[in-house]
């Protein structure tokens, strides 16, 4: 009980301080690296907060000069906590229109360059991504996606939805299969509960000459991936 209400104390002036930051970088046109610095210690901030232990192995797979889609399981939001915190790339989102409702908040992830999407409105939701390839490839930035669609609450893999994988076929860019085990302990029913998470990235997987056709190739490439990874290195529960 004591780590929530402190996870708390930290989240919320935190999250207001860097939510102004790159709203304010946006006004005056600061570069994506602003936007990268809020990612990163806001990312490192929460999983401070919340007593996380983070180990991270592949990040050689990582390019600093060209985007990447990072394709990623899905179990928390420590997920994307612990991906903006050490992935060092210029990654943005595609996230639920229900962030889009929260002030402040949501100014600040479309002022740095996240997308949300309905996903109950299935063309609506695969326009947002078109966008986001676009926008991706113009200020070379990273994507983050989660083709389960939904969080894990046991850290079993589920099935992943192909319009990910479509994605990355039309825009030609790499995918960057991404395992993270553990947040699925870290937050359980709003309860806080320090623990470790492991986050793995593997050998980029070329688009380049593929067409729609190989899609489910793609994924089952993709998918088989981040099963392996998560089942070598899952992270072991907390011992606090």
């Amino acid at each position: 009980m004591l780590r929530t209400v402190w996870f708390w104390i930290v989240t919320v002036p935190a999250t207001a301080f860097f939510s102004a930051v790159s709203i304010l970088g946006g006004l005056v046109r600061a570069p994506a690296s602003l936007h990268d610095w809020v990612h990163r210690n806001w990312g490192r901030t929460e999983l401070w907060a919340a007593g996380v232990r983070t180990t991270v192995t592949g990040l050689e797979h990582v390019s600093h000069t060209a985007p990447q889609i990072f394709v990623a399981n899905h179990q928390s939001i420590f997920d994307i906590f612990a991906i903006l915190a050490y992935v060092p790339a210029s990654v943005r989102f595609v996230a639920k229109k229900e962030l889009g409702r929260i002030p402040i908040f949501s100014l600040a992830m479309r002022t740095a360059g996240h997308i949300f999407i309905d996903r109950q409105d299935r063309r609506g939701a695969t326009e947002a991504m078109r966008r986001a390839g676009i926008r991706m490839k113009r200020y070379r930035l990273s994507l983050g996606l989660f083709p389960e669609g939904t969080r894990s609450q046991t850290g079993q893999l589920g099935d992943f939805k192909r319009g990910t994988f479509a994605l990355a076929i039309e825009t030609r860019v790499p995918i960057v299969p991404l395992a993270v085990d553990g947040g699925y302990r870290v937050s359980t029913r709003g309860r806080i509960r320090a623990s470790r998470m492991v986050v793995q990235l593997s050998k980029p997987i070329a688009t380049e000459g593929k067409t729609l056709d190989d899609r489910d190739e793609v994924l089952s490439v993709v998918r088989a991936d981040i099963c392996r990874m998560l089942e070598a290195g899952r992270a072991p529960a907390s011992n606090e």
